[in-house]
């Protein structure tokens, strides 16, 4: 009975224990790892790195560097022309090929000139004194009027040297001092009479212009200076002559031929200062056939 009870106060004594004992206290937080460290040694190319457990190098090679450039010296001044010449390689590979196409262009087309002058009759070989005085003309009253179709520009090597041609359609005009009144289908076949007013035969002709002239470069403050020489041949396609008379207010046209020259052909040749351009053509053929009257036209050259 005395075991018992002694048992029955020890197991009471280890209950009271047991409810007095604390819990266990909470796990504490892990340290934080170490920050990595660096360390630079003194020839100051290598710098070294602590992370935790593992150590990293960083070796900067700079001496070697400065001795591959010294070394690459040479090399890079060998280097410079293939390098120019590369360049210039690829700036032409970037230029605009429209720009190319206009430097290799070998022509240029227009679409009209125009020469405005008078027209010199010549009569230096007639030997007939009273027809050179008959029909010695009045210049500034004989007009002359080329229109040049397709004006065209054939560059030969460079732009300062051209080859020129076009589609001409002249005009032109011979009024006489003397009052004259002529006979169709007849050469130069008049008589005078005091009631024509004025007296004038006009003229038409298709002809090609060829001419090689020469331009200078563009200078400062005047422009470009050409001058150009040729010739030229055409074809008679209209004549006529013209009367005024006192006694009629009116104009009186007759369209018949009065024996000019059906074909035509001479020298011509040009000149330009800035925007001042002059023109000359001598016709080689004569005016009407069976005689030797030649004409000479100049004035100047409008070029759009």
């Amino acid at each position: 009975m005395k075991t018992v009870f002694l048992s029955l106060l020890l197991g009471i004594q280890m209950m009271l224990n047991a409810q007095v004992t604390p819990p266990p206290a909470p796990p504490s937080p892990p340290t934080p790892p170490e920050p990595p460290s660096m360390e630079k040694k003194e020839n100051g190319d290598t710098v070294k790195i602590k992370l935790g457990d593992r150590d990293i190098f960083i070796i900067e090679r700079k001496s070697e560097d400065k001795k591959s450039k010294k070394e690459n010296d040479d090399d890079d001044d060998d280097d410079d022309d293939d390098k120019s010449i590369d360049r210039k390689h690829s700036n032409k590979e970037n230029i605009n090929p429209e720009k190319k196409h206009k430097k290799s262009k070998g022509a240029d087309v227009d679409f009209l000139d125009i020469d405005l002058g008078l027209n010199l009759l010549q009569s230096n070989k007639v030997n007939n004194e009273v027809l050179v005085n008959d029909l010695e003309n009045k210049p500034f009253s004989s007009w002359s009027w080329t229109l040049n179709f397709l004006p065209t520009k054939i560059y030969l090597g460079s732009k300062n040297v051209q080859l020129m041609t076009s589609l001409g359609w002249r005009i032109g005009e011979l009024t006489f001092k003397e009052k004259l009144s002529f006979e169709p289908n007849q050469t130069l076949v008049y008589t005078k009479d005091d009631k024509v007013k004025v007296s004038s035969m006009d003229f038409q002709h298709l002809q090609i212009p060829l001419m090689l002239y020469f331009q200078s470069n563009k200078i400062k403050g005047l422009g470009r200076i050409g001058m150009g020489v040729g010739g030229y041949a055409g074809v008679l396609v209209h004549q006529e002559s013209e009367v005024r008379r006192e006694d009629v207010r009116r104009k009186i046209e007759t369209e018949e031929d009065f024996g000019f020259n059906t074909y035509r052909y001479g020298l011509s040749s040009r000149i330009d200062i800035g925007a001042l351009k002059f023109y000359a053509n001598y016709d080689l053929s004569p005016t009407w056939e069976k005689n030797d009257f030649r004409t000479l036209e100049c004035g100047i050259w409008l070029d759009f």
